[in-house]
């Protein structure tokens, strides 16, 4: 349960980098344990940020740590285009395919809410796509040199391939099978359109996806959840008018309207991000959930309990669904992906061969 980085030092992390001037430290910001603060936003992917940070004069670090900064602002700049690169090949071949399809998370997200989208760096490129076009966009991508690397780890969902430059994740699914009520992707590949050489998602589909995605992946806070992720929802809330007219109802219709809220409640733990009041109570759960879901997060219990084999899934995750049934569904369907996962794995395996 030890190693949990304490919300007041996230807090610090994040306060230089929100876009709001009242949350921002005055220029220049001295900054008082500089170890700690560099180890946190190494971890949080926000380190070629605050090295623009402190390029520009707006925070003073010393000559090592701004050294080091600067080293992953390089790093991050070299990823940045490769990534776009292969982000740019896939779709343009997807789209020749005939594939709807569309890059998002963070490789999408970073060209629309970053002046310098090499500032937000990227583990792979993401791609979503229907589950009918699936082997399709597997071979087109294959035949485009993205070697298989799938494992029977997410296989019910996604899978991964990979050329000798980036990664991506070919997703035709949002979550493991269960967590929503229905299958979102078709309804948000609806909204795509093109943006320069990709295919991406309209700003409220993407603001969907932020809001109910990391809730099943991340455990909401848990350790694999990055900070930068909370930037590109303090972003996108303060860039766009969200048509919640739009964005709720297929929210309520999914089942993940306390997802949706679990999301927020963290984000206004660690940023002054804008939120609507009434948006917030109308995704709320009913006092006891409310109650019994914000202490696992002010808390960071996914993070400090996600050593004990299957305690946060069971007593944290499910909870996030709207209803008993809604959780009985997801644990059903989820073990049966399980059972089916390797048989799944090996069809994929022989779809992605290239005949000689």
């Amino acid at each position: 349960m030890s190693g949990v980085t304490p919300i007041i030092a996230l807090r610090a992390a994040l306060a230089p980098l929100g876009v709001d001037t009242q949350q921002r430290c005055r220029a220049p910001c001295v900054v008082a344990d500089e170890t700690a603060l560099m180890r946190t936003i190494a971890m949080q992917g926000l380190a070629p940020l605050w090295s623009h940070l402190v390029e520009s004069g707006q925070v003073s670090l010393a000559d090592d740590q701004r050294q080091a900064l600067n080293a992953s602002e390089r790093s991050a700049a070299a990823l940045y285009l490769l990534q776009r690169r292969a982000a740019a090949r896939a779709s343009r071949s997807l789209g020749a395919a005939g594939v709807a399809h569309a890059v998002f998370k963070g490789v999408a997200l970073r060209e629309r809410l970053y002046p310098v989208p090499a500032l937000r760096p990227a583990d792979d490129v993401d791609l979503l796509v229907t589950p009918r076009d699936r082997a399709t966009a597997l071979r087109t991508l294959v035949q485009q040199q993205f070697g298989f690397m799938g494992t029977r780890t997410n296989i019910s969902h996604e899978v991964n391939l990979r050329d000798r430059y980036a990664t991506i994740d070919l997703h035709w699914a949002l979550f493991r099978p269960g967590r929503s009520r229905f299958e979102l992707t078709p309804v948000l590949l609806e909204t795509a359109r093109p943006f320069g050489p990709l295919s991406v998602l309209s700003d409220d589909a993407n603001l969907l996806v932020m809001l109910v995605h990391p809730a099943f992946t991340k455990h909401v806070n848990g350790r694999t959840g990055k900070l930068i992720r909370a930037v590109d929802l303090d972003r996108m809330l303060r860039a766009i008018q969200p048509d919640w007219g739009w964005i709720l109802p297929l929210i309520d219709s999914a089942g993940l309207s306390t997802a949706a809220w679990a999301v927020l409640h963290w984000q206004r733990l660690l940023m002054d991000t804008p939120v609507d009041p009434a948006v917030l109570r109308h995704l709320e759960p009913g006092r006891l959930k409310r109650r019994y879901l914000a202490y696992w997060i002010d808390h960071q219990l996914p993070a400090r309990l996600e050593a004990i084999p299957g305690l946060v899934q069971g007593a944290f995750t499910l909870a996030l669904h709207e209803r008993p049934s809604d959780a009985l569904s997801a644990t059903v369907q989820l073990l049966k992906a399980r059972l089916e996962s390797r048989r799944t794995l090996r069809h994929l395996q022989r779809l992605s061969q290239i005949p000689d």
